[in-house]
């Protein structure tokens, strides 16, 4: 036996079973059409034995720490951002999508002489295939550097100021904030405590901002967005991408941390996932875990916001809210 055996070698039998009954389902069908018993046989051999892969597969791939599977991975080259996305995020549901449509075929064909409960664990099956195929898609589009664009608002009345990207992460708002006018000071603020990535993604912000060329004008901050340590009235204008909604009961706290921080007449752009079918794709049924456009209007009220301006932008929501003048 060879020191290194391949994935391949160690599932070869269900390999090999799945080769061969193909091969021969292809033969009957085509030379025997009118023989119908064993080429059903053989795809029942074709997806019981493909789901067996695939289980074996996706199992062992979910169950692997984020920071192996990272370094797995091709070194990425110099010139290329990297946000520090999780394998599992972007190739997750694809995976499951796979996976449930074997399931489906597999109870379609082991549930025969059931027709209802067929029917019914089929369709259901398939159903979910979509949804995880649909949050594919979602998942990969949300990656794109393409998208390295902010919703066309009036965020800087002056066009220049003190800006606080918050939960600025690997910096992809905090490049898209540069991009807006060149007469802004940014301060990247995040806790960094990711635990799949290295010095919890520290040195992907500043790999990322010498990328884009924008170091001189990025002082990165570390800290809690419901402890925000810098004084009252500092900032001049605001933005946080896909962090506020993960926030769960701290929501207002971090809300009113951020209307202190503001100088009054202050903008905040905020962007979220907020339940909907875009959500659902991602999340399914724990999609109902996220805030509404409603919930998310009553906390603004709460914490003293006014709403200027709110959309749809990259399968979220948008609001840009504003700290009121003081009379």
């Amino acid at each position: 036996m060879t020191k290194n055996r391949t994935w391949f070698s160690n599932h070869s039998h269900a390999w090999i079973v799945i080769i061969v009954a193909s091969a021969l389902a292809i033969i009957y069908i085509n030379l025997l059409p009118e023989e119908k018993i064993f080429p059903s046989v053989l795809i029942g051999l074709i997806v019981t034995h493909a789901l067996i892969v695939m289980i074996a597969l996706f199992g062992g791939w979910m169950a692997l720490p984020e920071k192996t599977l990272r370094k797995l991975r091709k070194e990425k080259s110099l010139e290329v951002y990297d946000f520090g996305w999780s394998a599992k995020w972007s190739k997750g549901f694809g995976f499951a999508s796979i996976l449930l449509t074997l399931l489906a075929f597999y109870s379609y064909f082991g549930l025969a002489g059931h027709a209802a409960i067929q029917i019914i664990v089929f369709t259901v099956l398939l159903l979910l295939a979509v949804n995880f195929f649909l949050g594919n898609m979602i998942a990969r589009a949300s990656q794109s550097t393409n998208g390295l664009v902010l919703p066309f608002v009036d965020l800087f009345k002056s066009g220049k100021g003190k800006v606080l990207d918050a939960g600025c992460g690997a910096g992809r708002t905090t490049i898209s904030l540069s991009k807006t006018t060149s007469n802004i000071n940014i301060v990247a603020f995040d806790r960094f405590d990711a635990g799949y990535i290295d010095d919890g993604g520290k040195g992907l912000l500043k790999h990322n901002l010498e990328l884009a060329g924008i170091s001189s004008k990025v002082k990165i901050e570390q800290g809690d967005i419901t402890a925000i340590p810098f004084e009252s009235n500092t900032f001049d204008a605001a933005a946080s991408s896909y962090m506020f909604d993960h926030l769960g009961e701290n929501k207002l706290p971090a809300l009113l941390e951020m209307y202190r921080i503001l100088k009054p007449g202050g903008r905040f752009l905020l962007i979220v996932i907020v339940r909907g079918y875009s959500s659902f794709a991602i999340s399914n049924v724990l999609s109902l875990a996220f805030a509404t456009r409603g919930n998310w209007k009553k906390l603004f009220e709460k914490s003293g916001f006014n709403l200027i301006d709110e959309g749809d932008h990259n399968f979220g929501a948008y609001f840009l809210i504003e700290k009121p003048l003081i009379n």
